[in-house]
């Protein structure tokens, strides 16, 4: 079969000397395309990857904005692949992302607070407190001041002591007592 067009020249020729027709040719076409989409797709990370990374720690504590008594087990992330849980004094470490990041502190029955800060490449920051305000608490009552940060004061150290190293004794040579004349 030919297909002739208007000008009288043929676009393609069909039949048993011709071995390729403009469908097996489509089809050629539409499987490298596939299979070009397939290869591609399996050279992409898996969901939830994330490449090389510089990482940091984020350390802290939650704590209850009305009795500034420590949460434990309160749920804290950066983003939502670094999470830790608080222990019982309240306290966390959190291993996330360098660089600017929100920290978010979650427990049942209570509001949800964040902190912004820095991360820098294999450093620890404290961002101090997170203050979550319990979802029943009366209406306009005043949350308690944050507690003091404690401040890290350069404990004195002693003094160098030099001593003297011990000088073996040499032996002295008794005297006996001499009489005396009288």
């Amino acid at each position: 079969m030919k297909v002739f067009t208007s000008d009288g020249s043929h676009l393609f020729a069909a039949g048993p000397s011709v071995p390729q027709t403009v469908e097996s040719n489509m089809r050629r076409v539409v499987l490298g395309m596939l299979m070009l989409f397939a290869l591609g797709d399996s050279c992409s990370p898996p969901p939830n990857v994330v490449g090389v990374q510089d990482f940091g720690r984020v350390v802290g504590r939650v704590l209850d904005a009305m009795t500034n008594r420590p949460i434990p087990n309160a749920l804290v992330s950066v983003g939502s692949l670094y999470t830790a849980n608080a222990d019982v004094n309240g306290a966390f470490t959190l291993r996330a992302v360098a660089g600017d990041q929100t920290v978010t502190a979650r427990a049942p029955g209570y509001s949800t607070a964040t902190a912004d800060t820095t991360i820098a490449k294999d450093d620890t920051v404290s961002i101090g407190y997170i203050r979550l305000v319990p979802l029943n608490y009366p209406a306009g009552q005043p949350t308690l001041a944050p507690p003091s940060t404690p401040t890290p004061r350069a404990s004195p150290t002693p003094a160098p002591v030099t001593t003297a190293s011990p000088v073996p004794a040499s032996p002295t040579p008794a005297v006996s007592p001499v009489p005396r004349a009288t």
